[in-house]
């Protein structure tokens, strides 16, 4: 989905989260849906929730860029029912989203 269900840290304003974020919510819940993609804030981020995961990817052309975040996109990767998000810098590396996230948190505090 383009918007994201979840605000995401550092990226201001939540205001353009989907506007029925908690129906649709317990509707992906009651699906039992493990990954849900969203964008929209230019910043690469990954929630997870029990059996839930919420990957919102950064932005691979655009100049507007959230935090220290370079231009970015998701690969995602589903093998024999599991999955796993990569974040891949444009022309750079490729790392685990989970790690970016965990990394982010740490330099946070």
């Amino acid at each position: 989905m383009h918007h994201h269900l979840i605000s995401i840290p550092d990226t201001g304003s939540d205001r353009l989260t989907v506007i029925d974020a908690g129906d649709v919510l317990r509707t992906i819940l009651d699906s039992n849906v493990s990954l849900v993609l969203c964008g929209h804030k230019h910043r690469p981020w990954i929630w997870d929730f029990n059996t839930l995961s919420i990957a919102n990817a950064g932005t691979a052309s655009s100049e507007r860029v959230r935090g220290f975040f370079e231009n970015s996109y998701n690969i995602v990767n589903v093998q024999n029912g599991t999955f796993r998000v990569d974040l891949k810098i444009v022309g750079g590396t490729r790392t685990p989203l989970r790690d970016i996230v965990k990394n982010y948190a740490q330099s946070a505090e």
